[in-house]
């Protein structure tokens, strides 16, 4: 028998993975795991309990973004190098979208018990780690401030219901973007910098993956309100990265310095303040995958 150490948070998406918890045991003893489950009740409670993780098989996490963010970092913290398990439970599940992990639980737990890993980059913004994205600008902290009964109830819907609220108060921040090769002064409205392929549900780097060795930056430039639109839309078809309203860039290392007061947003959850030093780190992280 092999030993998972199962980590949830019971505040995620719509709240149902706690009352269909015996349900994912019942799939995974299947496949041959003893489950020790886990009950976060807060973001320091996952770095207190990851240490329990020691001398299992594998971590397996039932969450969004920031909760998978967060349980990583803090195997990083420790040590613990032991394969990942994903159950999806999020409202956006941007990472797991990517790996096209299935939100249902019976289906996520088969791709566990499947037993087929592949090694994935980890992304670093100064001294925090992440999985899937960093950004800042236009409707990046929109997963911060939207409130957690609206977002419960009504899913990806109260992303896009928060970001029209934005809209009358945004504004370009003038960034300044250094890599090995480019020097890039803009005003922007969004950044987005990528380990994945995914972002709010949108396929922004639509050829990229979370283990081809590079981070993909995509920055959306000042312009009027009807390219704005017109970019969104192309964003939709994944059109987007040959407008002239965008920067792409495909880089290891991408430095960004802005005199502005903005938020950031690392998979879902408050980021650093400026400068931000994103890079490639030299961690990798194993995952489960279908």
């Amino acid at each position: 028998m092999k030993k998972a150490f199962l980590i949830y948070n019971p505040y995620s998406g719509d709240r149902n993975f706690r009352l269909k918890i015996d349900q994912a045991i019942y799939k995974l003893q299947q496949g041959n795991y003893v489950v020790t489950p886990y009950r976060t009740m807060s973001i320091k409670d996952i770095y207190e309990c990851i240490k329990f993780a020691k001398g299992y098989d594998t971590v397996i996490i039932s969450g969004g973004d920031g909760t998978i963010n967060h349980t990583i970092n803090a195997m990083v913290m420790e040590e613990i190098d032991l394969p990942i398990g994903i159950i999806p439970s999020g409202t956006a599940n941007d990472f797991a979208s990517h790996l096209g992990i299935d939100k249902r639980i019976s289906i996520a737990c088969d791709v566990i018990n499947k037993g087929k890993c592949a090694s994935f980059d980890l992304g670093k913004i100064n001294d925090r780690y992440f999985i899937n994205v960093a950004a800042a600008g236009l409707l990046a902290d929109v997963s911060q401030k939207i409130d957690i009964n609206l977002k419960n109830t009504l899913g990806k819907i109260a992303y896009y219901i928060k970001g029209i609220e934005q809209l009358p108060n945004f504004k370009a921040i003038p960034i300044r973007i250094k890599t090995e090769k480019y020097v890039i002064e803009e005003k922007v409205f969004l950044f987005i910098v990528l380990n994945g392929s995914s972002a709010g549900g949108f396929k922004l780097a639509p050829d990229a993956t979370a283990n081809d060795g590079y981070l993909n930056l995509i920055g959306v430039k000042n312009c009027n309100i009807v390219e704005l639109f017109n970019l969104f839309i192309k964003m939709l078809k994944g059109e987007h990265l040959d407008s002239n309203n965008i920067i792409y860039l495909r880089e290891k290392q991408i430095i960004i310095e802005s005199l502005e007061r903005v938020e950031t947003d690392v998979d879902g959850e408050k980021g650093p303040d400026f400068p931000l030093n994103i890079r490639l780190s030299n961690k990798k992280v194993k995952i489960f995958i279908p």
